[in-house]
Protein backbone atom coordinates (compact mmCIF):
# COMPACT_ATOMS: atom_id res chain seq x y z
CA UNK A 1 0.00 0.00 0.00
CA UNK A 2 1.29 3.49 -0.73
CA UNK A 3 -1.31 5.41 2.06
CA UNK A 4 -1.56 4.67 5.45
CA UNK A 5 -2.23 6.55 8.85
CA UNK A 6 0.68 8.15 10.99
CA UNK A 7 -0.72 9.49 13.64
CA UNK A 8 -3.92 9.92 12.55
CA UNK A 9 -3.07 11.40 9.04
CA UNK A 10 -2.67 10.06 5.69
CA UNK A 11 1.00 9.38 4.78
CA UNK A 12 3.30 7.83 2.22
CA UNK A 13 6.40 5.76 3.76
CA UNK A 14 9.29 6.87 4.97
CA UNK A 15 12.17 4.84 6.55
CA UNK A 16 11.52 3.73 9.90
CA UNK A 17 8.16 5.24 10.37
CA UNK A 18 4.96 3.05 11.84
CA UNK A 19 1.74 3.61 11.19
CA UNK A 20 -1.89 1.97 11.05
CA UNK A 21 -4.08 0.47 8.02
CA UNK A 22 -6.59 3.10 7.12
CA UNK A 23 -8.71 -0.05 5.98
CA UNK A 24 -8.40 -2.62 8.88
CA UNK A 25 -6.59 -0.39 11.61
CA UNK A 26 -3.81 -3.17 11.99
CA UNK A 27 -0.31 -2.00 12.46
CA UNK A 28 1.70 -1.67 9.30
CA UNK A 29 5.75 -0.97 8.64
CA UNK A 30 7.41 1.22 6.03
CA UNK A 31 9.37 -1.08 3.38
CA UNK A 32 11.97 1.28 1.85
CA UNK A 33 14.01 -0.57 0.47
CA UNK A 34 16.51 0.23 -2.70
CA UNK A 35 14.93 -2.14 -5.61
CA UNK A 36 11.17 -2.63 -4.78
CA UNK A 37 8.85 0.37 -4.50
CA UNK A 38 8.85 2.19 -0.88
CA UNK A 39 5.44 0.70 0.58
CA UNK A 40 3.32 -0.22 3.73
CA UNK A 41 3.08 -3.73 4.37
CA UNK A 42 0.97 -5.62 7.55
CA UNK A 43 2.85 -6.33 10.63
CA UNK A 44 1.06 -9.63 10.58
CA UNK A 45 1.57 -10.16 6.85
CA UNK A 46 -2.71 -10.13 6.75
CA UNK A 47 -4.40 -8.99 3.50
CA UNK A 48 -7.38 -7.06 4.75
CA UNK A 49 -8.80 -5.92 1.61
CA UNK A 50 -9.77 -9.00 -0.49
CA UNK A 51 -9.76 -6.82 -3.34
CA UNK A 52 -6.49 -5.70 -2.98
CA UNK A 53 -3.88 -6.87 -5.53
CA UNK A 54 -0.12 -6.54 -4.76
CA UNK A 55 1.43 -2.97 -6.19
CA UNK A 56 3.25 -2.75 -9.60
CA UNK A 57 5.40 0.55 -10.98
CA UNK A 58 2.05 0.41 -13.57
CA UNK A 59 -0.17 0.78 -10.33
CA UNK A 60 2.13 3.26 -9.13
CA UNK A 61 2.20 5.48 -12.21
CA UNK A 62 -1.20 5.56 -13.17
CA UNK A 63 -1.83 6.38 -9.28
CA UNK A 64 0.59 8.97 -9.56
CA UNK A 65 -1.59 10.93 -12.59
CA UNK A 66 -4.43 12.05 -9.52
CA UNK A 67 -3.89 14.04 -6.48
CA UNK A 68 -2.69 11.77 -3.41
CA UNK A 69 -5.53 12.46 -1.47
CA UNK A 70 -8.06 11.13 -4.55
CA UNK A 71 -5.75 7.88 -3.97
CA UNK A 72 -6.73 4.37 -1.86
CA UNK A 73 -9.83 5.39 -0.21
CA UNK A 74 -11.74 3.34 2.40
CA UNK A 75 -15.65 3.87 -0.34
CA UNK A 76 -18.08 2.11 2.49
CA UNK A 77 -21.51 1.27 1.07
CA UNK A 78 -24.14 3.24 3.17
CA UNK A 79 -26.50 0.54 3.64
CA UNK A 80 -24.57 -2.77 4.29
CA UNK A 81 -20.96 -1.14 5.60
CA UNK A 82 -19.02 -3.59 3.24
CA UNK A 83 -15.81 -1.55 2.87
CA UNK A 84 -13.12 -1.44 0.17
CA UNK A 85 -10.27 0.40 -0.55
CA UNK A 86 -10.56 2.27 -4.25
CA UNK A 87 -7.41 2.81 -6.15
CA UNK A 88 -8.61 6.70 -7.03
CA UNK A 89 -11.79 7.90 -5.78
CA UNK A 90 -12.65 11.47 -7.22
CA UNK A 91 -14.14 14.08 -5.13
CA UNK A 92 -16.93 13.48 -7.60
CA UNK A 93 -17.73 9.81 -6.47
CA UNK A 94 -16.04 8.28 -9.36
CA UNK A 95 -13.55 5.12 -8.97
CA UNK A 96 -10.81 4.53 -11.10
CA UNK A 97 -9.45 0.77 -10.26
CA UNK A 98 -5.70 -0.29 -11.80
CA UNK A 99 -6.18 -4.09 -12.83
CA UNK A 100 -3.09 -5.50 -13.81
CA UNK A 101 -3.85 -9.49 -12.66
CA UNK A 102 -6.55 -11.36 -14.03
CA UNK A 103 -9.64 -11.29 -12.44
CA UNK A 104 -12.78 -13.42 -12.26
CA UNK A 105 -16.11 -12.60 -13.57
CA UNK A 106 -17.63 -12.48 -9.92
CA UNK A 107 -15.34 -10.41 -8.56
CA UNK A 108 -15.31 -8.09 -11.68
CA UNK A 109 -19.31 -8.37 -11.12
CA UNK A 110 -18.98 -7.29 -7.05
CA UNK A 111 -16.85 -4.71 -7.94
CA UNK A 112 -18.97 -2.96 -10.14
CA UNK A 113 -22.02 -3.54 -8.00
CA UNK A 114 -20.40 -1.78 -5.07
CA UNK A 115 -18.89 1.45 -6.73
CA UNK A 116 -21.63 1.95 -8.95
CA UNK A 117 -19.72 4.95 -10.78
CA UNK A 118 -16.72 3.54 -12.44
CA UNK A 119 -14.14 2.80 -14.69
CA UNK A 120 -11.08 0.01 -15.15
CA UNK A 121 -8.00 0.68 -16.70
CA UNK A 122 -6.52 -2.38 -17.22
CA UNK A 123 -2.65 -3.55 -18.26
CA UNK A 124 -2.75 -5.09 -21.30
CA UNK A 125 0.94 -5.62 -21.74
CA UNK A 126 0.93 -7.67 -18.98
CA UNK A 127 0.32 -11.06 -21.22
CA UNK A 128 3.62 -11.47 -23.60
CA UNK A 129 1.16 -11.94 -26.48
CA UNK A 130 -1.98 -9.63 -25.59
CA UNK A 131 -0.57 -6.14 -27.55
CA UNK A 132 0.52 -8.50 -30.46
CA UNK A 133 -3.06 -9.58 -30.73
CA UNK A 134 -5.07 -6.80 -29.61
CA UNK A 135 -3.29 -4.49 -33.11
CA UNK A 136 -3.55 -7.55 -35.28
CA UNK A 137 -6.87 -7.42 -34.66
CA UNK A 138 -7.31 -3.56 -35.45
CA UNK A 139 -9.71 -3.22 -38.52
CA UNK A 140 -9.52 0.53 -40.53
CA UNK A 141 -13.31 0.54 -41.41
CA UNK A 142 -15.44 2.78 -39.24
CA UNK A 143 -18.39 1.60 -37.79
CA UNK A 144 -21.69 3.29 -39.90
CA UNK A 145 -24.22 2.95 -36.82
CA UNK A 146 -21.30 5.63 -34.93
CA UNK A 147 -21.65 9.64 -34.48
CA UNK A 148 -19.02 10.85 -36.86
CA UNK A 149 -18.07 12.69 -33.65
CA UNK A 150 -17.09 9.16 -32.45
CA UNK A 151 -13.62 7.79 -33.94
CA UNK A 152 -14.17 3.83 -33.37
CA UNK A 153 -12.19 0.98 -34.96
CA UNK A 154 -13.38 -2.43 -35.96
CA UNK A 155 -11.70 -5.61 -34.84
CA UNK A 156 -11.71 -8.54 -35.42
CA UNK A 157 -9.77 -11.58 -34.21
CA UNK A 158 -8.36 -14.24 -31.13
CA UNK A 159 -7.88 -12.53 -27.74
CA UNK A 160 -8.34 -13.64 -24.42
CA UNK A 161 -7.94 -10.17 -22.84
CA UNK A 162 -10.74 -8.56 -24.76
CA UNK A 163 -12.60 -11.89 -24.26
CA UNK A 164 -12.30 -11.33 -20.33
CA UNK A 165 -12.98 -7.70 -20.34
CA UNK A 166 -16.20 -8.20 -22.47
CA UNK A 167 -17.56 -9.23 -19.98
CA UNK A 168 -17.22 -5.80 -17.62
CA UNK A 169 -20.49 -3.73 -17.38
CA UNK A 170 -18.55 -0.86 -16.64
CA UNK A 171 -16.00 1.38 -19.24
CA UNK A 172 -12.92 -0.39 -20.15
CA UNK A 173 -9.62 1.33 -20.76
CA UNK A 174 -6.52 -1.02 -22.18
CA UNK A 175 -3.01 0.25 -21.87
CA UNK A 176 -0.41 -1.14 -23.97
CA UNK A 177 2.33 1.01 -22.63
CA UNK A 178 2.25 3.70 -25.50
CA UNK A 179 3.05 6.41 -23.64
CA UNK A 180 0.18 9.03 -25.25
CA UNK A 181 -2.63 6.84 -26.44
CA UNK A 182 -5.16 3.94 -24.31
CA UNK A 183 -7.95 2.28 -25.85
CA UNK A 184 -11.66 2.04 -24.62
CA UNK A 185 -13.10 -1.59 -25.63
CA UNK A 186 -16.52 0.18 -26.83
CA UNK A 187 -17.61 -3.56 -27.64
CA UNK A 188 -16.84 -6.83 -28.07
CA UNK A 189 -18.98 -10.07 -28.76
CA UNK A 190 -16.77 -13.56 -27.37
CA UNK A 191 -18.89 -15.42 -29.86
CA UNK A 192 -17.66 -14.23 -33.25
CA UNK A 193 -14.69 -12.53 -32.10
CA UNK A 194 -15.73 -8.53 -33.62
CA UNK A 195 -15.84 -5.88 -31.55
CA UNK A 196 -15.11 -2.22 -31.99
CA UNK A 197 -12.27 0.00 -29.85
CA UNK A 198 -11.52 3.31 -29.79
CA UNK A 199 -8.12 5.25 -28.94
CA UNK A 200 -7.90 8.32 -26.43
CA UNK A 201 -4.69 10.44 -25.13
CA UNK A 202 -4.09 8.73 -21.69
CA UNK A 203 -3.36 12.73 -20.50
CA UNK A 204 -7.09 13.49 -21.89
CA UNK A 205 -8.56 10.92 -19.47
CA UNK A 206 -7.28 11.95 -16.33
CA UNK A 207 -7.83 15.42 -17.15
CA UNK A 208 -11.66 14.36 -18.38
CA UNK A 209 -11.44 12.17 -14.59
CA UNK A 210 -10.26 14.77 -12.13
CA UNK A 211 -12.73 17.41 -13.78
CA UNK A 212 -15.84 15.08 -14.25
CA UNK A 213 -15.96 15.49 -18.00
CA UNK A 214 -16.98 13.59 -20.60
CA UNK A 215 -13.93 11.53 -21.92
CA UNK A 216 -12.56 12.22 -25.44
CA UNK A 217 -11.37 10.13 -27.45
CA UNK A 218 -8.94 11.45 -30.28
CA UNK A 219 -8.74 11.13 -34.53
CA UNK A 220 -6.00 8.54 -35.82
CA UNK A 221 -5.03 7.78 -39.05
CA UNK A 222 -6.95 5.25 -40.70
CA UNK A 223 -4.07 4.09 -42.81
CA UNK A 224 -2.03 2.66 -39.59
CA UNK A 225 -4.33 2.76 -36.46
CA UNK A 226 -1.69 3.56 -34.50
CA UNK A 227 -0.68 6.81 -35.92
CA UNK A 228 -2.50 10.06 -34.03
CA UNK A 229 -3.46 13.27 -34.97
CA UNK A 230 -3.95 15.92 -32.78
CA UNK A 231 -7.39 16.72 -33.26
CA UNK A 232 -9.74 15.92 -29.97
CA UNK A 233 -13.00 14.14 -30.73
CA UNK A 234 -15.92 14.53 -28.47
CA UNK A 235 -17.42 11.63 -27.24
CA UNK A 236 -21.27 13.42 -26.86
Amino acid sequence: MKIALVNGERSEPSPRQRAVCPYCGHDMIAKCGRVRLWHWAHKSRSRCDPWWESETDWHRNWKGQFPTAWQEVVHVDRISGERHIADVKTPFGLVIEFQHSPIEKAELRSREEFYKNLIWIVDGDRGSTDPQYFFMGLLTRKPESFSPLVYCFGWSGQSRLLHNWAQASSPVYLDFGDENVIWKLVHFDPHDHTGFVMPTKREWLVEACSRDEPIPSVAADENDPRTYHRQMVSLH
